[in-house]
């Protein structure tokens, strides 16, 4: 399974997170305070470019306002 973006409703904000309504389903993505203060507010349309990083026990999602973002992140990991 990859998730490689994800495009649908704002549903949540949080301080490290966003979930992003995506024809039902709701996904939970960690996010940088720089690509939450991009995405907009509750019931907007988003877009989130998605980085899924797979562990024994999670999978966690990752999401960034732009691909040279997560870009960086991928460097860095």
């Amino acid at each position: 399974l990859m998730i490689a973006k994800l495009t649908g409703i704002i549903d949540t904000l949080g301080d490290t997170f966003a979930v992003l309504d995506v024809s039902g389903v709701g996904y939970l993505v960690s996010c940088s305070s720089r690509t939450l203060g991009q995405l907009g507010s509750r019931g907007d349309k988003a877009v989130l470019y998605i980085e899924t990083v797979m562990r024994a026990e999670s999978l966690q999602l990752y999401g960034f306002a732009s691909a040279e973002e997560q870009t960086c992140f991928r460097l860095l990991t």
